[in-house]
């Protein structure tokens, strides 16, 4: 599945503005996940999530990588690799409020594994 640059580039936008794409505590996370994702993530992965040469990009194949995999085996992996200079001092709570902005940065549902939505 390709995810369309326009809708990402919305969603991204939208968060970093401080606005919310969805209800509830789930926009919390998400809103609070783009705050922790620019403080800790973004110096390496990118303002946008687009990687650079050394550092892989947190869309496209990053989604093609965890597709049916549990959320909380990319959690424990952020959690216990990132962020590379520093890799464990994400707090649980830091570690799942940036994954559900991934999440949600590339339109992938909520819920117990990594979904790809039909295109």
């Amino acid at each position: 599945m390709m995810i369309r640059t326009g809708d990402m580039r919305t969603r991204l936008a939208a968060l970093a503005l401080g606005l919310t794409l969805l209800p509830g505590a789930a926009a919390a996370d998400t809103a609070r996940g783009a705050a922790l994702y620019r403080a800790a993530c973004a110096m390496c992965h990118g303002s946008r999530l687009e990687g650079n040469f050394q550092t892989p990009a947190l869309t496209g194949r990053f989604v093609a990588n965890w597709a049916g995999a549990p959320v909380a085996e990319l959690e424990d992996y952020v959690q216990r690799a990132m962020p590379l200079m520093a890799p464990g001092t994400l707090s649980p709570e830091d570690t799942k409020a940036i994954v559900a902005f991934l999440l949600e940065a590339n339109a992938i549902p909520r819920g117990r594994t990594v979904r790809i939505r039909p295109g």
